[in-house]
């Protein structure tokens, strides 16, 4: 028994091992199946090497790979949780502190897994066993006589540059003829791709924008400024600048 005063040698909960990062990623490795473990492997295929993954047999040397290359960490976990999300292992974002609302709302601009990579892995839970027995029948001259699942068979497509993100004519062949209902996800997938380009201005845009730039107050900032502030507040403005402000007042 400790003495009054005495602090003791054992650790306390806060410290131990279940309560500790790593201990947390135990338990969610303990959780996770071997389907969950090949889902995560392929989300991971843009950020981890493929020899990583070919060797890693567990959601925890998976985990080992995030943690090397600091894209997992206590203080930021939130790319774990985007993968727990994506395969539906939503119950086990209590264990980052996370909740699915968290995660959807941070997704838009936090997200790390491509677009690309999300559809595949969402057509693959679409794919049942027989329609993946008919796709392969379709390729059967391009696909080897192995066992596959949805997902092997879709990297392997994506391996053999017959699809990628601007390529899906034979993804959207091969769903079109075995399973239809698949192609509404294809299409969001291009509708949100479509989204997300930005056009680069041309060099003339540039220069021009360049050039209405310079100097401490330019076109566009009095513009900005004489819109914000009150009639009283062109006064101030004209003080600062009165050359450059002239034009704002005509």
């Amino acid at each position: 028994m400790t003495s009054q005063g005495q602090s003791s040698s054992f650790p306390s909960d806060d410290n131990n091992g279940q309560s500790s990062f790593r201990g947390k990623l135990l338990t969610i490795d303990s959780k996770l199946g071997n389907q969950d473990v090949e889902g995560l492997k392929f989300l991971c295929r843009d950020c981890i090497s493929h020899k990583n993954l070919e060797e890693s047999s567990s959601a925890s040397d998976i985990f080992d790979h995030l943690l090397a290359q600091e894209l997992l960490s206590e203080e930021d976990p939130f790319f774990l949780a985007e993968l727990l999300y994506i395969i539906k292992q939503k119950s086990l974002l209590r264990y980052l502190s996370q909740s699915k609302e968290q995660v959807e709302s941070l997704l838009p601009t936090r997200r790390r897994v491509s677009l690309f990579r999300n559809l595949l892995y969402e057509l693959s839970e679409g794919i049942g066993s027989e329609n993946l027995k008919d796709m392969i029948f379709l390729l059967r001259d391009s696909i080897p006589k192995i066992q596959m699942t949805s997902l092997s068979f879709l990297a392997y497509l994506e391996k053999q540059g017959l699809i990628d993100e601007d390529n899906l004519r034979l993804l959207e062949d091969l769903c079109r003829r075995v399973v239809p209902n698949l192609m509404r996800k294809i299409e969001n997938y291009k509708r949100e791709k479509a989204s997300q380009v930005v056009t680069r201005p041309t060099d003339q845009e540039l220069e021009s924008l360049h050039q209405r730039e310079e100097g401490p107050f330019s076109h566009s900032h009095i513009e900005q400024l004489l819109e914000a502030l009150p009639s009283r507040g062109i006064l101030v403005l004209c003080s600062l600048g009165a050359r450059r402000c002239s034009f704002g007042l005509a």
